[in-house]
């Protein structure tokens, strides 16, 4: 039976987190359609946010949605060029030793997800880039109180991706780094774990029915993709 690869993005598909560059994107502001006023209007923005967040007087989720208005007013117009450009900026970062199974993923040989807590304004692009099909991340329009796309939330709209798609039975096998994506693990067979090394052997007591792996052996599912053309499967994973 055909599997269901559900890929996490910062810290996963990505060696670094994407909040932080992204923050840093918008302090610069290379949004030349807006003109020097305008871009020192969202650099003085997104500061003004950061200094809050940094004294402890709104959380990471406020955060998060004020900046995603503070893009969306930015980039309005602009025919995602922005998201793009620093969807580009982040592919620097992807893992060389996904190579193989990204390349497979943009060939259509494996049903993959890009499931992540980023900012769809550019998850989206990056996503797109990298050869996803399929991409869930936190919304661009979310209404006021609906949370970021982690923890149970993201385990939802992956299972409701999957029933969408009538892929509800297919063994599910989950790319991750970190804590965050316990109730995910919980519903995946098998979870190839990018985080801490130490952290493998307490998750595997804590779960012994799911096959957790380390991640550097996540190119072994490619032996187990029959329409793997011969190049890609000579790639070293």
């Amino acid at each position: 039976m055909h599997k269901l690869v559900i890929f996490d993005l910062d810290g996963t598909v990505l060696n670094v987190n994407s909040f932080p560059h992204w923050a840093t994107y918008l302090l610069r502001a290379p949004f030349p359609r807006l003109g020097p006023l305008g871009r020192l209007r969202v650099t003085l923005a997104a500061a003004s946010l950061l200094a809050a967040r940094k004294a402890g007087l709104i959380g990471h989720e406020a955060l998060k949605r004020q900046l995603q208005s503070i893009w969306q007013a930015a980039t309005d117009g602009d025919g995602q060029a922005a998201g793009r450009d620093f969807a580009r900026r982040l592919k620097r970062h992807v893992r060389p030793e996904l190579a193989c199974l990204l390349d497979a993923v943009a060939a259509g040989q494996i049903d993959a997800v890009l499931a992540t807590a980023a900012a769809a304004d550019y998850a989206d692009e990056l996503g797109a880039i990298l050869g996803f099909r399929h991409v869930l991340a936190t919304a661009r329009d979310r209404p006021a109180g609906t949370p970021s796309n982690i923890g149970p939330h993201k385990r939802d709209a992956v299972l409701a991706f999957a029933q969408a798609r009538g892929w509800q039975d297919r063994p599910r096998v989950l790319f991750t780094d970190h804590e965050d994506d316990l109730p995910l693990i919980e519903v995946c067979g098998t979870v190839y774990w990018f985080g801490d090394a130490v952290e493998l052997p307490p998750l595997a007591r804590r779960y012994p029915a799911i096959n957790l792996r380390p991640g550097g052996q996540a190119g072994e599912i490619l032996h187990s993709v029959p329409a793997l053309n011969r190049k890609t499967r000579s790639i070293p994973c």
